[in-house]
């Protein structure tokens, strides 16, 4: 085949690669209408790039459905770690992207590595899903992904992938036709200079209108005015001709093709059309170029040369052949999935029968969490149900549970008019509380509640439930147990929204009632051993473990779940491994905390789930901002404040922001950032201790700006709800405020007592405290270190030095460990004023990297490989190899064990 132009996008695919073998991940996105040439200049490239280190697929119509489908063709199957069983349902998409991570690290050991996916918009959404998140954790591998597509603007696919699409990284090539002396030399002198021009501005200089015509069309045709040229819309005629001139059974084998897919063994095309002698009828239409061959191990494969060209011979079947024809594929079909489907297409109208078993199998697998599928499936069922309504509500429920927000929109876009208010309701307010729209969210779900009769029970449950999250995103914790406690009572109740035990939980938590609300979670089995309604009950329990100070209690319940959760709904997935990320942040273990906050903050943006993603980006600005990583802080902090459309993202963004400020110790900025919460009026979250930390950092700005009354006011009302609730942290961080207030008005004996206490409540005593209830010196090390600082910082200038010493050095250490740098200064500069011989000779030497390297070298010195740091970061093996050379440079150690004794020490 003659291959012309394209050369300016040739250049660019070569210098995209350049950048990925010199270890800069790469995504290429080609662009253009069917038929344009995309696969054509791809393939181009290939033969031209001097790589044999390729993986190719492409996205098939007929199997959009199938989950994996396209990832399994290119990948010769899942990673080996997620692979289900035959009967299972299939793995989580995150879970099979993150597997995929070590696989591409070897595919570019020897070589870089071009991954193509051609037809993305055909491909399965759990494929581009997995992908999605796997593209979106290469950091520096030797990979070029190219996408190929037709829109990416009407791009299906997850959210996530249209961001990372439209990216300023990523590299988009749209096609346009081919010009005049791209067509004269495609036609190889064949035609006149005039044909050429009439050939351009009749196909638009669309490449496989042009072949097609130059093969049909004589030359002197082409070059008579008075002769007119088929249309380009008439291309379908062109492929309908060719199939005609091959006789029946060949007719009738390509018919069968079409109804199977882009591409189907042979065996199978045959039995559907009824041809005893398939190999004859292949050889003709081979010949005529409407459909190819290829070998595989189980026998001859048949696939149309072009997704158009299926199309064309699709769509000419006619209504009756081609029902006939996917009742015989749905007896032969490989599958229970492909079967279902063709005995789908081959309903005429309206089907009670298959509409009801539709729906029970999407029930059963909203039971089992596979909500992707029973989205299909509930779909289907109501296309075929005489009263669609109930049925797409269910559908748009499952859809949204799945992370797909955009087509539930499109579905309950698509709701009749007539549709029961209750089901309307559910649709249009679930949907509504996901945007983070949350007053038209609880205007339809109370409709729904409201409106819901005996048949609709099952909706007014579930509308409930939703109620009693918005109520707790809202702030409103006491009305959130009680709308969730009515949607247990409800007789339509089901746990296909899985985390009511959670938002009952938690609203008591939030409001006050946490001992209540722990007495409730006594007798919990172990995750492991956990059924849905124990994991929805444990998660809210790791919640009030972590508010109420017992934070080991906290961290065993929220690993377990995260471990657990896998085939759970997105947002309870996002729930879970958010609030194991703020635990782990409060009991100092920072690395491990990132990595969660981050993934929430990911999964939430790439599933557009607004109303969860100011919380996730909230609580994943915390480890940076310490650290002093602004331009990652400053990333998240702009998420969570831009999306902060409830209380409860107002509470988180505003936190953030307060927390990058007061790193940065800009007093002004952190008042400035806390400001919008004063002006909130409900007490649940916003005030309630140890639910979002802001407060203390509002009274030590105050002070630090000299506004002592203000400080005064606010602090009361502080010391007031922590001695009423009894909680040793926040009786400590109350004491703290108040020794640093008694200290700006030069009340020292007054300062004192109040660090003194402080130290007392947080079981810190001057070398660290100890004891069984050791409280924030055992379980807070952030808070510790800070109490330490201040009270070092007022002994010092007391003139009291060595006892100053005596904490600012532990506070050093613990600042050290967790890689708070912008505190680690502040130690070092307290240290030197003390003007006294040093315990330590300096700070931790993690402080000289990264965040990214402090966390690769942590998890190396405890004996990981570079796998499974890999697999603990989720990134790829090629990204721990830079960090960790990184690392040594940096540390000057060659190997290992020198890094590991080199941390030690």
């Amino acid at each position: 085949m003659t291959f012309v132009g394209r050369d300016q996008e040739l250049r660019c695919l070569a210098a995209e690669f350049e950048r990925a073998r010199a270890g800069l991940p790469r995504l290429v996105v080609v662009e253009g209408p069917a038929g344009i040439g995309k696969t054509t200049l791809v393939q181009r490239f290939l033969e031209t790039c001097g790589t044999g280190n390729v993986l190719f697929t492409d996205g098939d119509e007929g199997e959009a459905l199938l989950p994996y489908g396209t990832l399994t063709r290119l990948f010769g199957g899942l990673p080996a770690q997620v692979e289900a069983p035959a009967a299972a349902e299939p793995p989580d998409p995150l879970a099979v992207g993150a597997a995929l991570l070590p696989e591409l690290s070897e595919r570019q050991a020897s070589e870089p590595l071009c991954l193509v996916v051609d037809d993305v918009h055909w491909a399965d959404a759990p494929t581009l899903r997995a992908l999605t998140f796997c593209l979106r954790r290469l950091r520096v591998d030797r990979v070029m992904a190219v996408l190929m597509l037709r829109e990416a603007a009407t791009l299906p696919g997850p959210e996530g992938l249209r961001r990372l699409i439209a990216a300023d990284t990523t590299r988009r090539l749209r096609l346009r036709g081919l010009r005049e002396p791209e067509v004269a030399a495609l036609a190889g002198g064949r035609v006149s200079q005039r044909a050429v021009s009439r050939l351009v501005a009749h196909t638009e200089g669309v490449p496989l209108h042009l072949r097609a015509l130059l093969e049909e069309v004589p030359p002197e045709a082409l070059d008579d005015l008075a002769q007119p040229l088929p249309a380009p819309r008439s291309y379908t005629m062109l492929v309908l001709a060719k199939v005609a001139r091959c006789a029946p059974p060949v007719r009738e084998l390509v018919g069968a093709v079409s109804v199977l897919g882009m591409s189907c063994p042979l065996h199978l095309a045959a039995r559907v059309a009824g041809v005893a002698e398939p190999l004859q009828a292949l050889e003709q239409v081979v010949r005529e170029g409407v459909l190819l061959e290829r070998s595989s191990s189980r026998g001859p494969v048949t696939a149309f040369a072009h997704p158009l060209i299926r199309a064309a011979v699709y769509r000419d079947l006619g209504p009756a052949h081609r029902s006939a024809l996917h009742a015989r594929a749905a007896l032969v079909a490989e599958g229970e999935q492909a079967r279902l489907r063709h005995r789908i297409e081959a309903v005429a109208g309206p089907s009670p029968e298959l509409a009801a078993e539709l729906a029970e199998l999407g029930r059963a697998q909203v039971r089992l969490g596979a909500f992707g599928g029973a989205a299909e499936h509930l779909k289907a069922a109501a296309e075929l149900s005489g009263d669609p309504a109930p049925l797409a509500a269910e559908a748009v429920e499952a859809l949204l549970l799945d992370g797909r927000v955009d087509e539930a929109a499109g579905l309950t876009a698509s709701l009749p008019d007539d549709a029961h208010p209750a089901v309307r309701g559910y649709a249009l307010g679930h949907l509504a509380m996901v945007r983070g729209q949350v007053e038209e969210a609880r205007a339809q779900l109370i409709t729904a509640w409201e409106r819901a009769g005996p048949p609709e029970s099952g909706l007014a449950a579930r509308a409930a439930q939703q109620l009693a999250m918005l109520c707790l995103v809202k702030a409103e914790g006491g009305q959130a147990a009680r709308w969730a406690e009515r949607a247990r009572d409800s007789p339509g109740y089901r746990l296909s929204i899985d985390y009511n035990r959670f938002t009952e939980l938690t609203g008591l938590a939030v409001s006050g009632e946490i001992d209540a609300a722990l007495a409730a979670t006594a007798g919990l089995p172990p995750p492991a051993s956990a059924t849905i309604a124990d994991l929805d009950a444990l998660l809210g329990r790791g919640l009030l473990r972590t508010c109420s100070d017992d934070l080991a209690g906290g961290l065993a319940d929220l690993s377990g779940v995260v471990a657990a959760c896998g085939e759970r709904s997105v947002p309870f997935r996002m729930l879970a491994t958010a609030m194991l990320g703020q635990v782990e942040y409060r009991s100092g273990r920072w690395d491990d905390a990132a990595l969660h906050t981050e993934t929430a903050a990911s999964v939430a943006d790439d599933a557009d789930q607004r109303w969860l993603s100011p919380i996730c980006h909230g609580l994943a600005a915390l480890v940076p901002a310490s650290r002093g990583d602004w331009p990652l802080a400053e990333s998240h902090v702009r998420a969570a404040v831009a999306g902060a459309d409830s209380v409860a993202a107002l509470a988180h963004g505003c936190s953030a922001a307060a927390h990058l400020a007061a790193a940065r110790g800009d007093h002004a900025a952190t008042v400035a950032a806390l400001e919008p919460l004063l002006a909130v009026e409900v007490h649940d979250i916003v005030y309630e201790p140890g639910v979002v930390q802001w407060l203390d950092l509002f009274v030590d700005a105050l002070v630090g700006l000299g506004e002592l009354d203000r400080a005064e006011t606010c602090l009361v009302a502080v010391e007031r709800l922590a001695g009423r609730r009894g909680r040793r942290s926040a009786l400590a961080t109350a004491a703290r405020c108040r020794g640093g207030l008694h200290a700006a008005r030069h009340e020292n004996a007054l300062a004192d007592a109040a660090f003194t206490t402080a130290l007392a409540h947080a079981g810190a005593g001057v070398q660290g405290g100890s004891g069984a209830h050791a409280g924030v010196g055992a379980g807070l090390p952030f808070d510790e270190a800070r109490l330490r600082l201040a009270y070092g910082r007022f002994l010092r200038r007391l003139g009291r030095r060595r006892q100053a010493q005596s904490h600012l050095e532990p506070a050093l250490g613990l600042f050290a460990k967790l890689g708070a740098a912008p505190y680690v200064g502040r130690c070092e500069q307290e240290l030197s004023a003390c003007g006294l011989p040093r315990a330590e000779p300096g700070a931790s030497p993690l402080l000289r990297l990264t965040p990214q390297e402090q966390a690769v070298a942590r998890l190396v010195a405890t004996g990981m490989t570079n796998r499974q740091v890999a697999r603990e970061l989720v990134l790829s093996v090629k990204t721990i190899e830079y960090h960790l050379g990184n690392a040594y440079a940096k540390l000057g150690v060659s190997s290992r064990v020198a890094l590991t004794t080199k941390l030690m020490h």
